[in-house]
């Protein structure tokens, strides 16, 4: 979820180095499996998502405290992309009123997500410690 807008992002970068390439690279192929609705999927989609996600894995094999870090960037973006921002504009576009009900439901929420994450952060920081100090022994 995370890293739909990376790949975004370099969909559009790589359509403008390669503008001839794109009728050949966006042709939408249809896969079929049965009791499941056809899925559309485009060769630019598929090798870059996959290129992608074996550069992911292999990095994580190679860099050995790549779970804590991983872990650290979670924390860090847990919170603002998937709690404060999204509520933040469900209250604007509702125009949720200031000290109703629901406004304090949704700040009390977002609080408590915001001490779960600093937790979770706290904890990825001290596993980063705990496994570096490890390391040497």
């Amino acid at each position: 979820v995370y890293s739909q807008p990376v790949f975004a992002f370099a969909e559009k970068v790589i359509e403008r180095m390669l503008p001839k390439s794109m009728t050949f690279l966006k042709k939408d192929f249809c896969i079929g499996v049965p009791r499941l609705p056809v899925y559309h999927v485009t060769l630019l989609r598929l090798c870059f998502r996959t290129l992608y996600v074996v550069s992911t894995v292999a990095l994580a094999m190679y860099f050995p405290f790549f779970n804590q870090v991983l872990g650290i960037l979670g924390a860090l973006n847990f919170w603002p992309l998937a709690i404060y921002f999204p509520i933040e504009m469900y209250m604007v576009q509702k125009r949720v009123k200031s000290w109703s009900t629901q406004w304090v439901v949704f700040e009390v929420f977002s609080t408590l997500c915001l001490l779960i994450s600093l937790f979770a952060l706290i904890g990825s920081v001290e596993g980063l410690v705990r496994a570096k100090l490890h390391q040497g022994s």
